[in-house]
C-alpha cells in the first residue's frame, strides 16, 4: 500500500463514516456463525472486524494526541498481540462495530478543528507525520478491509 501521498479531506471523512456504517450493516444481517465461518487468510471475518476496531482506536488516539500535544511520540503497535489479547472472535460483533464508529467519529471531529490536519506527531518508523495523514491512513486501511469483506456479505 503506497502511503506517501495520503491526504485527509472531506472524501476521507465520508469514507470513515461510510465504512463504519457498512460494517454495522454486515453485522446486523449476518449471524455470528457466518462471521466466524468466513475466512480471510488466517483471520475470520469477525477477527477482521475486531482488527479494524483495534486499529481505529489506535489511530483515533494518535490523531487526538497530535492535535492536543506538541509533536507526540507515536510508538508502533503489534496488531497480532492486540488480537490475541482481545479475543475478538469471541466478542460481540455489534460492540466491535460501535467501537469502529466511535473511533472514526473521533478522528473526523478532531480533524475538523482549524489547523488540526497539519499538527505533527513523530512516528516510530516514518518519523514526522501529520494528524491528517494518520486519519487518511486509517481511512485507507479500513476501506481496504471493508472492500474485502463486503462481497462476502451482500445486502439481502
Amino acid at each position: 500500500m503506497k502511503t506517501d501521498d495520503l491526504r485527509y479531506d472531506e472524501d476521507t471523512a465520508f469514507t470513515l463514516a461510510d465504512d463504519a456504517a457498512t460494517l454495522s450493516a454486515i453485522v446486523r444481517r449476518t449471524p455470528d456463525e457466518g462471521l466466524r465461518a468466513a475466512r480471510f487468510g488466517e483471520w475470520t471475518a469477525k477477527e477482521v472486524i475486531g482488527h479494524l476496531a483495534d486499529s481505529a482506536e489506535v489511530f483515533a488516539e494518535r490523531v487526538r494526541r497530535c492535535v492536543e500535544e506538541d509533536r507526540p511520540a507515536l510508538p508502533l503497535f503489534d496488531q497480532d498481540a492486540i488480537a490475541r489479547e482481545r479475543h475478538n472472535n469471541d466478542a460481540d460483533a455489534m460492540a466491535l462495530t460501535k467501537r469502529i464508529q466511535a473511533a472514526h467519529t473521533a478522528i473526523v471531529q478532531a480533524l475538523q478543528r482549524p489547523g488540526a490536519r497539519d499538527r505533527l506527531g513523530i512516528h516510530a518508523e516514518r518519523g514526522e507525520v501529520t494528524a491528517g495523514w494518520l486519519g487518511a491512513y486509517q481511512a485507507r486501511h479500513s476501506h481496504e478491509h471493508v472492500t474485502e469483506l463486503q462481497p462476502h456479505f451482500p445486502p439481502r
